[in-house]
């Protein structure tokens, strides 16, 4: 790659940055969270990205549970790659919304039609299921959104939730985690 090419890609990077950025901040949607244990929830809200490994499994986990409860669920899919996602168990479920490169602006910003079911009501727990590198998305929709508690397992942002889910190591799996967010939101009174 030439110097030119390099530098233009930088140049683009950095404008993207400075345009999420700004995107961020006007955001006027001031959070004051409070718990709410998964027997007293209404409706829960999730955040996923497709490219992480064995989400698929661990959404499926988190779906079955809400279910059984009676609670009204609705999730987002950010899926990032170049391809359309094909993964039937986030594709299949009409309560699971897919952002992809086609449904978003030029510097990320997804389209409110996208999110307008999400958006739209308040939720009564968000769970951000995103981890490792922050997608834009995931904390443009967290800002967005109006739910009275938000978790997440990413502890490098951990100032926009009002719980963090630790991996116990490098090897705990998405499934994992979902399982002890359950279990927390159950036995915590």
């Amino acid at each position: 790659m030439n110097l030119y090419c390099y530098l233009w890609r930088m140049r683009n990077w950095f404008l993207t940055r400075i345009l999420q950025w700004k995107a961020l901040k006007k955001i006027d949607n001031p959070h004051k969270g409070r718990y709410i244990s998964l027997n007293s929830a209404k409706r829960v809200c999730f955040i996923t990205d497709s490219c992480t490994p064995g989400i698929s499994e661990a959404v499926q986990i988190l779906r079955k549970e809400l279910t059984g409860r009676g609670i009204a669920y609705n999730g987002i899919c950010i899926d990032s790659g170049k391809e359309p996602l094909s993964d039937k168990l986030l594709t299949s479920d009409p309560q699971i919304s897919i952002i992809g490169h086609k449904n978003t602006n030029w510097y990320g910003v997804p389209q409110q039609d996208t999110l307008s079911e999400f958006i739209g009501q308040p939720f009564d727990i968000l769970i951000d299921l995103t981890s490792g590198k922050r997608l834009f998305q995931a904390d443009y929709i967290i800002k967005k959104a109006s739910a009275s508690l938000i978790i997440g397992i990413d502890t490098s942002s951990s100032g926009q939730y009002d719980m963090t889910v630790s991996r116990k190591d490098e090897s705990t799996t998405e499934t994992e985690l979902v399982k002890n967010i359950i279990k927390y939101l159950t036995t915590i009174h």
